[in-house]
């Protein structure tokens, strides 16, 4: 679909087309414009997996330059046992020249706007949309009507600590040879265990894609497992940096988050590091109270918007997932 824009009330030169995967080289090329730095076309194609639809697209109509792009990533939510089709937004991206006009003639809400009424609503490809942009992003998103606010991401570190002698759980990596059903269990589990929350799909093919085929980037993936039968009670992500240890993810039910986050702290001091782990406010307190005495936290400078407007056109008033999103920094693509 391709909308002619007239964005300072003169004679428009700006077109907005939805995003394909045919436009790629394109979106790449804006990106790193943008951003400084390049993506290569496998992590692009990685981020983007299962979808021609990349997102919303402005460029000139002289030249076809792009202008700006607002992309959109599918995920899916289990909310009471039911699947919605969600879509995580992210590569929003305005060209240096563009961006001093914070109006709805602005090229940011164009792409934005385009995005919401062209692809979200009950009966288009996404339900709904979620993000993590950076709070310039996220204000600005708030000022013109296109966000509102759905989770705060908590900011929270542990202290490292030594496995205790006497622990009832034992680590296991995992290793890309692990059979898949033992991560299919666990997110069974999960689900059952917070029925009240809209629960990002955590499969085990999921897991693969996210921590296991990510180009350029490696992840330390840790099966917890009950110490003497082995069975297995939770899975966890992670990430090293140079001085601290990201906890990226959490598989399983919440009955077993004492014995995840004694798991974690236990590998984080064999590396000699501490952990820091983003977790939405929805369940950030339960995180908290499993090992309450050993934990730090703090607002993170990350909300999380979800959209304000859809394909009706209409102010949307609130909606179930707002303040029940169940997220972790692993539900970025970033992190």
């Amino acid at each position: 679909m391709v909308d002619r824009k007239t964005p300072s009330g003169a004679l428009s030169d700006w077109l907005l087309h939805t995003a394909h995967s045919s436009q790629d080289a394109q979106m790449r090329a804006l990106f790193a414009q943008v951003f400084g730095h390049s993506i290569s076309l496998e992590e692009w194609e990685w981020k983007y997996l299962g979808t021609d639809l990349r997102g919303s697209l402005l460029t000139k109509a002289s030249n076809g330059d792009a202008i700006a792009f607002f992309g959109g990533m599918p995920r899916i939510f289990i909310y009471q046992g039911g699947r919605f089709h969600a879509v995580q937004n992210g590569d929003v991206m305005v060209r240096m020249q563009e961006r001093g006009v914070f109006s709805r003639k602005g090229a940011l809400y164009q792409v934005a706007n385009h995005f919401f009424s062209q692809h979200v609503g009950a009966n288009e490809e996404y339900a709904f949309a979620f993000g993590f942009p950076n709070q310039r992003h996220f204000r600005l998103g708030l000022k013109l009507g296109l966000y509102s606010k759905a989770a705060q991401m908590q900011h929270m570190r542990w202290s490292p600590q030594a496995a205790p002698w006497h622990r009832s759980w034992a680590i296991k990596p995992i290793g890309v040879h692990m059979p898949l059903h033992i991560l299919d269990i666990l997110w069974q589990q999960m689900q059952v265990s917070w029925p009240g929350h809209f629960v990002p799909e955590r499969t085990a093919k999921h897991w693969q894609w996210r921590y296991q085929q990510r180009p350029g980037v490696e992840y330390q993936l840790l099966l917890v497992c009950q110490r003497l039968t082995r069975r297995p009670l939770a899975a966890v992500a992670l990430r090293l940096h140079a001085q601290h240890c990201d906890w990226l993810d959490y598989l399983g039910p919440r009955e077993h988050l004492p014995e995840a986050i004694a798991a974690v702290r236990a590998f984080a001091h064999q590396q000699q590091r501490s952990v820091h782990a983003l977790i939405s406010d929805a369940v950030a307190s339960e995180f908290r109270e499993a090992q309450p005495k050993s934990l730090d936290q703090s607002p993170s400078e990350i909300c999380v918007p979800t959209n304000a407007i859809d394909a009706t056109g209409a102010v949307l008033p609130g909606k179930p997932w707002v303040g029940r999103l169940w997220l972790m920094g692993g539900d970025s693509d970033f992190m």
